[in-house]
């Protein structure tokens, strides 16, 4: 009898249904393809494509319906490879869709892409979580309890940036911040070089398959759990076998988004009870006291008399303590050198924050910019102009982003002779003033100080820096015409007559810091000499440069002008003209000492004096010209003296 041939063949085995991480995953690896257009950055964020899925789906802290809940989880993508996740992520999930990009930096919100120079977002993120540990402390774990995520490559962990700011995480103990970064196996070698450095600066370090969802959610809870912060490097083998068919379903996320909102009304219930409910939002929605200009105008005027005579640096610094009082969201970093150096190590009372950040400057402008990043801290950081050199990267960030930062630079190294001719910043200001989108004031005395002071607070599109010496000063003395104008900022058009001319203008000062204390005693000397001088006080060319022409002209004047700034002439034909002279250094000269009190780099009213005389007589009536190199920009005489 034959056999059955049907009934020997074995029954067909069911297809096994794709488990819900990877039909996330799947959605995921479909939107990459339609929404990435850069084929070399595809790979990459398709490797981070299990963890975002597991992410979003189990422990993200979001509500779709309120994507800027305060308390909501902060997400940050640091490298171009996987700039493209949040805008997929927020619109799988439901959220609204990421605001139009300019170039390749992306508008707020800030918590989802911080593309920016290498490293620069990972230490972004973890200046988000300083912020969100400064919060907490304030108002409690019931409205801030939320974590921030960094996403990077792992090129990027090796960065200096990177490993001063992981360093100050594990110093100021920020266990709230996880950072992940993919690798295919082939990069291991490499990474695995790198892990042991951020374990010594007291992280806790994972390693996991990127295609594994089990491995990734055990690692995002020890992250949770652990009282350090955290680094997950997600290992991932080259795409060998296809990606399982599409399958488009709206409920995907359906899950996720019911957690997040009754969390989010879990926390509006909180907040609605909380006794600092207003404060909270206050601060939240990055919203000044409603008095404190009037305040802070009171208390400097009270205390004018008492700091007329004193530095610009020490008027800061009692500024700052002021606003501390103003301003609880003022939170400063500060570094080893610098107008704050000499205080506690990271001290905290009540509303004050101060946090030392040592020699880790570049990693100190990063978590500033973080701080920035998230809402609810007005961010502010204390170090030398010396210091910029390293933390350029970050500054350019800032005003690429049009972050509120403002930055406390004492600038009298080049003037001072303990173990300062080494550096000689005589570039620095040129160089931030070509930055686009950033404010450089340089305050000569007490009362422009707190005029700047108050310009950068009101200023939030961008940076802001102010340059501070540490030589006494008393400009008002010389200065009745400013007197005239009471409590007037008149900092806020950048540049004023600080002296006008006793008669027609035959020569006008221009003068920006210390150096217009400088020109006030040249002019005294120009006056018993015969001349008519008029000196100009120009603390921040980019609010100058910003006034109606006429304004300008009327502050210039017609007259021959004359620069002087303790700093590189370059630049500064713009507000002299070919046929004017500047007074300042142009080279890397000798500094004064004490034994040695004549210096190439030494500014002084006799010195202004002479130059003027030689720029509006006869060359045959002034004094012979001393010798020294010409280093004037272009088509401007130079009296520089320098080496």
């Amino acid at each position: 009898m034959p056999t059955d041939q049907a009934s020997m063949t074995p029954p067909a085995t069911p297809a096994v249904a794709p488990s819900m991480p990877q039909r996330l995953t799947t959605a995921i690896h479909h939107a990459i393809g339609t929404h990435e257009p850069n084929r070399r950055y595809a790979p990459h964020a398709r490797v981070m494509s299990c963890f975002c899925a597991v992410l979003w789906s189990r422990f993200l802290r979001f509500d779709p319906a309120s994507p800027e809940w305060p308390d909501r989880d902060r997400f940050v993508v640091s490298s171009p490879r996987y700039r493209v996740l949040p805008r997929i992520m927020a619109e799988l999930s439901g959220q609204a869709p990421l605001p139009p990009r300019v170039g390749d930096h992306p508008a707020p919100p800030h918590d989802r892409q911080a593309c920016g120079p290498s490293g620069q977002g990972l230490g972004a993120a973890i200046g988000m979580a300083l912020a969100e540990q400064t919060l907490a402390a304030r108002f409690g774990r019931s409205l801030v309890n939320h974590r921030i995520w960094g996403l990077g490559c792992w090129t990027e962990l090796s960065t200096g940036v990177a490993l001063e700011s992981a360093a100050l995480a594990g110093q100021m103990g920020l266990d709230r911040v996880t950072l992940v970064v993919g690798l295919w196996t082939s990069e291991r070698e490499a990474v695995d070089a790198i892990l042991p450095r951020y374990s010594a600066s007291g992280w806790s370090v994972r390693k996991v398959d990127a295609d594994s969802p089990e491995q990734i959610a055990a690692a995002i809870t020890s992250s949770q759990r652990t009282h350090k912060p955290c680094l997950i490097a997600c290992i991932a083998s080259p795409e060998i076998d296809p990606p399982p068919p599409f399958v488009d379903d709206p409920g995907l996320w359906a899950g996720a988004a019911r957690r997040g909102a009754s969390a989010r009304r879990s926390w509006l219930r909180r907040l609605l009870k909380d006794r600092q409910k207003a404060e909270f939002e206050r601060m939240a929605h990055n919203q000044r006291p409603a008095f404190w200009q009037p305040d802070w105008q009171r208390s400097w005027r009270e205390h004018g008399s008492a700091i007329a005579r004193v530095a610009p640096t020490f008027a800061a610094r009692r500024g700052l303590e002021t606003l501390h009082e103003l301003l609880p969201e003022l939170t400063c970093l500060r570094s080893r050198r610098g107008m704050l150096a000499d205080l506690p190590t990271n001290r905290r009372n009540g509303g004050e924050t101060d946090l030392s950040c040592g020699t880790q400057v570049h990693g100190m402008a990063a978590l500033l910019n973080g701080i920035a990043m998230h809402d609810g801290l007005l961010a502010a950081g204390t170090s030398t102009i010396i210091a910029v050199d390293r933390m350029r990267p970050a500054l350019r960030y800032a005003a690429m982003t049009d972050l509120q930062v403002i930055y406390l630079l004492t600038d009298d190294d080049l003037l001072s002779g303990d173990g300062a001719a080494g550096d000689q910043p005589v570039e620095q200001l040129a160089s931030l003033r070509a930055m686009p989108n950033v404010a450089v004031f340089r305050p000569a005395d007490h009362r422009e100080t707190m005029e700047c002071m108050e310009l950068a607070l009101r200023r939030t599109s961008g940076p802001s820096l102010l340059t501070l010496e540490s030589a006494p000063a008393l400009a008002a003395a010389g200065a009745p015409e400013r007197e005239q104008h009471g409590l007037t900022n008149l900092c806020a058009r950048g540049g004023y007559v600080l002296a006008e001319a006793e008669g027609a203008r035959q020569v006008t000062l221009v003068a920006t810091g210390h150096e217009a204390i400088l020109a006030l005693a040249a002019r005294k000397l120009l006056k018993d000499a015969g001349v008519a001088a008029a000196v100009v006080s120009l603390p921040c060319w980019e609010l100058f440069a910003a006034q109606k022409m006429t304004y300008r002209a009327a502050v210039l004047g017609t007259a021959p002008r004359i620069g002087i700034e303790a700093a590189s002439g370059f630049g500064w034909e713009r507000w002299l003209g070919t046929d004017g002279l500047f007074v300042g250094i142009d080279g890397f000269g000798t500094v004064a000492t004490p034994d040695q009190p004549d210096s190439t780099t030494d500014i002084t009213p006799e010195r202004i004096c002479r130059d003027a005389l030689r720029l509006v007589r006869p060359l045959s009536d002034t004094l012979p010209e001393p010798a020294g190199g010409n280093g004037a920009p272009p088509g401007m005489t130079s009296v520089d003296v320098s080496v």
